[in-house]
C-alpha cells in the first residue's frame, strides 16, 4: 500500500491592488501624507504581499531632473519599495509599530537598462514582495529582509532587495547614546547650517538648489570628493526628524558626486548597491569620495563607486550603474564649479 502526503494548496492570488487612496502614513514611517506613495497592501501566502504605489507626475525632489524624456527616478522606485516593505513588516510579519527599521544594505536593478518612462497619467507601480523575519538566538527579533519585484503596465520594471535590523524605539535611543557617549543632535535643530558652500545645482543635475546635498567638490586624479551637505529643510529628504543622515540621502549624495565626477547629468541611474556600516552623524564632517568604473568604448563613466567616511571610519559604500550613453561627459572644472546603520 502506498501512502501519499497531501500537499497544502497554495494561497489564492489576491486581487490587483487599488490605486484610489494611500495607506496610513504611520505604516510607512512618514509624517506627510503627500510623501506616502503606497496605495494598497495585500498580504497573502504567509510572508508574501502585493502592493500598489502611485508615482507622481511631478514632485519637487523626485522629479527635479534634466533627463528628457523624463523617467521615474530610481530613488522614487526604491522609496515605494521601502514603504511597501515597511508596511508589510508591520502587517504581515508582526513587527510592532514602535520599531525602527535600520537599513544594513539595499539594492535596486532596473530592467532594460533604462528607467520606466513618465506618461500622461500618474504611474501605477505593482510591487510583489516576499519578507522574512530574522531571529536572534532565543527567538528575539533581530531584523527583516525583503525582496520586491516591480512592474508597470504588465511589464517588469526591476527588483529591490532590502536588509534591515529592527529595534524598538526605546532600544534605538539607548543604542545611539551608547555609540556616541552623548545624545545626538536632531535635524530640526540644524536647519540652515552648512559647513561649506553648496555645489552648483546644475552640475549635480538639479534645478532647485534645495535638492543639492553636497558641498563644492575637489578633484584628485580620477577621484572626486565633497562634503555631504544636505538642506535639512528639504521636506522630501527629511520628512520627519532624524538624528543622523538617512540612507536615502547618502544614495542621493553618491549620485550627485558621480555627476561631479564626469557622469552626464542627463544620464539616469539604473542600478544601486549600497551597504551602510555606521550611523552618519549630523555633527561631524561627512566626506564622500568617488571614482568611475571601467567602461570600455564609452565617452563617460557608466558606473561610479563612492565611499563615505567620517571621523576616520567608513560609514557607507555605494556602487551606482548608469544607463549607457555615448554622450561626452567632461568632468566639471573645480575652478568653475561652485557604529551602525542608516535608518529609513
Amino acid at each position: 500500500m502506498t501512502t501519499t502526503r497531501d500537499t497544502p494548496a497554495a494561497a489564492p492570488e489576491p486581487p490587483p491592488p487599488s490605486f484610489t487612496r494611500t495607506i496610513e502614513r504611520q505604516l510607512v514611517h512618514r509624517a506627510a501624507v503627500s510623501e506616502v506613495f503606497v496605495t494598497d497592501l495585500l498580504p497573502f501566502d504567509g510572508t508574501r504581499y502585493l502592493a500598489g504605489a502611485q508615482l507622481p507626475l511631478a514632485h519637487g525632489y523626485y522629479g527635479d531632473h534634466p533627463r528628457r524624456p523624463a523617467g521615474y527616478d530610481f530613488l522614487l522606485l526604491l522609496e515605494a519599495a521601502r514603504q511597501a516593505s515597511t508596511a508589510a513588516g508591520h502587517q504581515g510579519l508582526g513587527i510592532p509599530m514602535d520599531c525602527a527599521f535600520l537599513v544594513n544594505s539595499w539594492s535596486i536593478r532596473l530592467d532594460g537598462g533604462t528607467p520606466p518612462p513618465v506618461g500622461a497619467r500618474p504611474g501605477e507601480l505593482h510591487l510583489r514582495g516576499d519578507g522574512r523575519r530574522v531571529q536572534a538566538r532565543g527567538g528575539r527579533l533581530r531584523g527583516a529582509v525583503f525582496d520586491v519585484d516591480l512592474g508597470m503596465a504588465g511589464r517588469p520594471v526591476g527588483r529591490v532587495h532590502i536588509d534591515t535590523s529592527v529595534t524598538s524605539g526605546e532600544d534605538y535611543h539607548k543604542l545611539r547614546f551608547l555609540q556616541r557617549g552623548s545624545t545626538p543632535p536632531l535635524t530640526e535643530q540644524l536647519r540652515g547650517r552648512l559647513r561649506s558652500r553648496p555645489a552648483d545645482a546644475a552640475a549635480v543635475g538639479r534645478a532647485n538648489p534645495v535638492n543639492v546635498v553636497l558641498g563644492e567638490p575637489a578633484h584628485t586624479g580620477e577621484e572626486t570628493s565633497a562634503q555631504v551637505e544636505p538642506r535639512y529643510d528639504n521636506s522630501a529628504l527629511f520628512d520627519h526628524t532624524y538624528d543622523h543622515v538617512p540612507a536615502m540621502v547618502l544614495c542621493e549624495a553618491a549620485r550627485q558626486l558621480a555627476h561631479l565626477g564626469g557622469v552626464p547629468v542627463g544620464t539616469a541611474v539604473t542600478g544601486c548597491q549600497a551597504r551602510f556600516l555606521r550611523f552618519a552623524e549630523l555633527d561631524s564632517a561627512l566626506v564622500a569620495t568617488g571614482r568611475p568604473g571601467v567602461n570600455p568604448g564609452e565617452a563617460a563613466p557608466d558606473a561610479y563607486h563612492v565611499t563615505f567616511r567620517q571621523d576616520g571610519a567608513d560609514i557607507a559604500r555605494i556602487d551606482l550603474t548608469f544607463e549607457r550613453t555615448a554622450t561626452t561627459g567632461a568632468r566639471p572644472d573645480p575652478a568653475q564649479t561652485t557604529d551602525r546603520k542608516a535608518r529609513s
